[in-house]
């Protein structure tokens, strides 16, 4: 009976929910309205998610004296094969549809995919024999899965080489796409600056957070060498995985899906994408994978205590230090986390309720402040004025980056965040389910799926303000642990063969076992994935590895460029870092330069006041400094000649001579 009342308050809040999400977006008037009031995406986003917990809420009060003895308990043969049906077929054509039509979605790889290549119907066939064999064999054979935990390490280590391996490419011009070195740069040129001893100032910021002091004492070690830049980021993308690793390890029971589940969560690196991102990979998946893990072993160690939160928040500090967004997110989650343990068990301890939330509601603000102090006492070191919060917070109150040019519009045909966005939710309800009923064996971990849950619909909004097909990847890690998760739920189905008595079962075991088997079977899936695009992404990415062409061609520069002559522009930092000069030039990184243009005329400045005789730049970097303040360009071009280029892939290298 218990079961039954969260499966139908948790399919009314998926309904309701759903029906506004679409409302706000399909109707013309609707959404007009919506986006007048600010970013339409993040609006609508935070509004569907307030409307789910509220009828979730609401439905779980309003049926909280319902007797056993209604029909929500009978069991129906006829009714379970039906709704069994209706759940198969919906999601198979649901995701069929979302499949074919990832290759049209913004930053999509996903055409040269193997399920591209060939007929959508001949693909959909061979995964569904996959899947029969694959659930048929699990059926029937008996395996002593306590002998085989050593397999499953063995997976761990030989996944974390092969991660380790993908993530590393220093040669960031090696697939000669330009929008990679693009994200190179953006990242790169922030740390190289802090490297530098440069403070954070209104026109002089760090697009994706603070981590160049996070950066700083281990660049200085390596002398700001590039080189071991990428190594460090490779090192911190794996430790994610890692994690992730972990986290499977003590939260799923199943050996199987810990291996699937593994495999899968190297999808994006080993079987996606060609080249690198490192503002989501490591960027937003190491700070919560971390904080995942420490709540995981909290909840099988039963650590909770004043000091184990604490260290949470500590946590919580450096991730906002490392990333605002992700950092804050996290810190409301932490929060949410000890809230919802107060209210397990059904017994609402009021009081301890009123004083919990105050309490952590100040842990969160030190957080916040902690970072924002530790930023500033960086800034005061340097003899430069403390930010501003607005400063700090640069770009999230930016115009330029929430509902300017990088906005696209979400879409609305079935597509992967949906279901993402759904699973999600699906953990939010498991754990808001526990306040109200006893306490049962495994409230501990359904509380640490709440949590996950949380921090993942807060981090997802990096993807629903700008809707790139990648920027889904900032939550795969924990869509994966979910998945497999739930997924336990279809083994048993399975194992079980539950199908065979459907009238021994009602409607929440359906709903728990098709969902189950439905999230099992995302797991193969992308494990699958993972295995057949690996050799292909090894051979585009071998390029990038190609660290001898990359210091051949910097020699070449070195040859005919003056030391730290003064550079600016598009990977102009990462190619002084490997000669180990000094730009002299430094400013807002150029593939972000829209957000403050004013950054250009402190770049006049900086040439003007040291009557630079020479400059070195990207060719890419001048038609971003002529869109962004044409008036500082042409004193550029009328004070400056070109004088020699170094091709280097599809990008050119330029050498200026002042005239």
């Amino acid at each position: 009976m218990n079961n039954n009342r969260k499966i139908l308050c948790g399919a009314a809040a998926l309904l309701v929910s759903a029906g506004f999400f679409g409302a706000s977006f399909l109707i013309p008037e609707l959404s007009d309205h919506i986006n007048r009031l600010g970013n339409g995406n993040l609006l609508v986003y935070a509004a569907m998610l307030l409307i789910f917990c509220l009828v979730f809420l609401g439905g779980m009060l309003l049926t909280e004296r319902w007797e056993p003895g209604t029909w929500l308990s009978r069991k129906n043969k006829k009714v379970n094969e039906l709704v069994f049906a209706v759940l198969i077929f919906s999601q198979m054509i649901f995701y069929t549809i979302g499949v074919s039509m990832e290759t049209g979605q913004v930053g999509s790889v996903s055409e040269k995919y193997g399920w591209h290549t060939q007929p959508l119907p001949l693909m959909n066939l061979l995964f569904l024999a996959e899947l029969v064999v694959f659930f048929r064999v699990y059926a029937n054979i008996q395996i002593r899965e306590e002998k085989n935990d050593w397999m499953v390490w063995l997976i761990y280590a030989v996944l974390t080489i092969l991660i380790f391996y993908c993530m590393d490419t220093p040669n960031i011009f090696g697939r000669a796409e330009a929008g990679d070195h693009f994200h190179a740069h953006a990242y790169y040129n922030s740390v190289y600056n802090v490297y530098q001893g440069l403070p954070y100032t209104d026109t002089m910021t760090s697009i994706y957070g603070h981590y160049g002091l996070l950066f700083k004492i281990p660049m200085k070690l390596v002398g700001g060498d590039f080189r071991m830049f990428v190594l460090m980021i490779t090192a911190l993308g794996t430790l994610a995985h890692v994690c992730a690793f972990l986290v499977l390890e003590l939260t799923v029971e199943s050996r199987i899906l810990r291996a699937l589940g593994a495999v899968a969560a190297a999808f994006p690196v080993l079987g996606m994408r060609g080249g690198y991102y490192w503002q989501v990979w490591p960027h937003r998946m190491i700070f919560p994978m971390i904080l995942l893990l420490y709540a995981a072993i909290l909840m099988k160690k039963q650590w909770w205590n004043v000091w184990t939160g604490l260290t949470g928040y500590l946590i919580c500090l450096l991730a906002i230090l490392w990333n605002t967004e992700t950092g804050v997110i996290l810190a409301v989650a932490w929060m949410a986390l000890f809230v919802s343990r107060c209210l397990t068990g059904g017994e609402w301890r009021i009081g301890l309720l009123i004083r919990t939330v105050p309490v952590h509601a100040v842990c969160v603000a030190a957080s916040f402040f902690g970072a924002y102090g530790i930023v500033n006492l960086y800034n005061l070191s340097k003899h430069s004025p403390a930010n501003t919060l607005g400063e700090f917070l640069i770009p999230l109150l930016s115009d330029s980056y929430m509902v300017d040019i990088l906005h696209l519009d979400l879409p609305m045909y079935p597509s992967a965040y949906m279901g993402v966005i759904a699973l999600f939710l699906i953990g939010t309800a498991m754990g808001i389910s526990t306040w109200f009923y006893a306490k049962q064996k495994n409230d501990g971990q359904v509380q640490l799926i709440f949590f996950l849950s949380i921090s993942a619909l807060g981090r997802i909004t990096y993807y629903v303000n700008r809707p790139s097909y990648h920027n889904l990847d900032c939550v795969s890690l924990s869509a994966v642990i979910l998945l497999a998760y739930l997924g336990q739920r279809g083994m048993t189905f399975v194992k079980k063969r539950k199908w065979k008595h459907w009238e021994e079962m009602d409607l929440a075991g359906v709903v728990n076992g098709t969902l189950g088997l439905a999230c099992a079977a995302a797991v193969l899936a992308m494990s699958t994935g993972t295995v057949l695009q690996f050799s292909q992404n090894s051979k585009i990415k071998e390029n990038y590895h190609n660290v001898g062409e990359l210091e051949a061609f910097v020699q070449e520069i070195a040859e005919v460029v003056p030391e730290n002559t003064h550079g600016f522009g598009l990977n102009v930092a990462e190619i002084y870092s490997l000669l180990h000069w000094n730009t002299q030039c430094f400013t807002m990184d150029f593939s972000d330069m829209a957000v403050i243009p004013e950054s250009l005329q402190e770049l006049q400045e900086q040439l003007t006041e040291a009557d630079a005789p020479y400059v070195f730049t990207s060719r890419s970097s001048l038609p971003i400094w002529e869109r962004n303040d044409p008036e500082t360009y042409q004193w550029f071009s009328e004070t400056y000649e070109l004088d020699q280029t170094f091709p280097y892939y599809e990008e050119e290298f330029q050498f200026y001579r002042k005239k």
